[in-house]
């Protein structure tokens, strides 16, 4: 798979290394979680060494019971199976200790120890928003799920969501539309297709981002697996938007988990009365940011790392349309400061959205804002309808 320029990329299509094939026996053992795992590191430094070690030092560490468990496991466990279905469905393995391993992801408490990937992941899926909400949502609903996941994958940030039916779907097929990137966080193993309607849309997401999953591969879908999921949606994203979701949704978890893990939430309100908008307005009474525009997201986040996407047209435009010629420079009036003048020479004679200009500019969108609203002030940069800016 081709990384976009100026991207580092990390393909899944490396075979199973030793040190993958430690971690995903220890992986594999029941009871072994993230904390018991730790544990085990601090004490033996490696899953080769946990491996390896008497039960008796085990039992050091995690108990009799689950010692056992580990000296058992360790002979019976099937590396061999898991490594074939990840070949046969061009799979790979991430563990805690590769530089490909999502770093915000890591940062959360009790993050997944590996995860199984289809696709590939950049390192412009840093800068990431999860849209999430209800598996029926309304027209309304659907439109906005759609509209907001093109509009980030416009501006180069990675649009995270659950590959449900409904709001999960909509917001994949926005970013993927925008020509931009999107991952989806499955609640089974990645060569299982869940829902079966969305087989079409997994095959797009794994071209234009990963499917990734905590799950080995073969595992089936379980309700018990999606709050898991939830957390690792959140985690995996600089804030959560929700677009309708009735009282009891997912959605609302992965809200309260992107809370707890220290990062924004937002919502989208809907019409008084409407179930799919009770979640949504629950969360703004709570303290959510309300959105109505991406422009209401992105005054909350530093997209910085991101580069927007190519924009797509269809085959036929694109053969006839000619190379863009470059904007008119514009003209630089005397007495303004240097990054006065930067930003000035970001605007586009038919206007800039702010965070735009802070991309091009390499500075955060608070200092992009204040410094047009000094231009404004200076006369020589109007705002547009739709928080648009354009030199006078």
């Amino acid at each position: 798979q081709t990384c976009p320029t100026k991207s580092l990329c990390y393909s899944f299509r490396m075979p199973i290394s030793t040190e993958q094939r430690e971690w995903l026996a220890l992986h594999l053992v029941p009871g072994v979680g993230t904390t018991m795992f730790i544990r085990l590191l601090a004490r033996f430094t490696t899953p080769r060494n946990v491996l390896g070690a008497s039960e008796a030092a085990l039992q050091e560490v995690v108990g009799p019971k689950l010692a056992q468990r580990i000296r058992q496991y360790r002979e019976v466990s099937d590396v061999d199976a898991q490594d074939r279905l990840l070949a046969q469905y061009d799979a790979t393995l991430l563990t805690m200790e590769d530089p490909a391993y999502p770093p915000q992801l890591a940062e959360i408490y009790d993050p997944p120890l590996v995860l199984f990937a289809r696709g590939a992941l950049h390192e412009a899926d840093n800068t990431a928003i999860a849209i999430v909400g209800t598996r029926n949502p309304s027209a309304y609903g659907a439109r906005m799920a759609e509209r907001l996941g093109g509009e980030l994958a416009a501006r180069g940030i990675t649009v995270v969501s659950g590959l449900a039916l409904g709001v999960d779907a909509a917001a994949h097929r926005g970013a993927l539309e925008a020509g931009g990137r999107t991952l989806a966080v499955l609640g089974c193993g990645v060569d299982q297709v869940y829902p079966a309607e969305n087989a079409e849309l997994m095959h797009r997401i794994t071209q234009s981002g990963a499917v990734l999953s905590p799950f080995s591969m073969g595992i089936k879908p379980s309700r018990g697996h999606f709050p898991y999921r939830n957390r690792i949606i959140s985690g995996l994203s600089l804030g959560t938007v929700v677009v309708e979701a009735p009282p009891g949704s997912g959605s609302l978890i992965t809200a309260r988990n992107a809370a707890e893990q220290g990062r924004e939430v937002f919502a989208v309100p809907g019409r008084a009365g409407d179930r799919n908008a009770l979640g949504p307005h629950s969360l703004l009474r709570e303290g959510a940011k309300l959105v109505e525009s991406v422009e209401d997201i992105l005054a909350e986040i530093d997209v910085s790392g991101a580069v927007p996407a190519e924009p797509r047209l269809p085959e036929a435009e694109a053969k006839d349309t000619p190379p863009a010629r470059g904007a008119s420079p514009v003209p630089v009036p005397n007495g303004l400061k240097e990054g006065e003048k930067d930003v000035l020479a970001a605007l586009s004679p038919d206007g800039s959205f702010v965070d735009e200009i802070a991309l091009a500019c390499r500075i955060p969108v608070s200092e992009a804002l204040s410094t047009l609203t000094i231009l404004e002030l200076k006369g020589v940069v109007q705002q547009l309808s739709g928080k648009r800016f354009a030199p006078r």
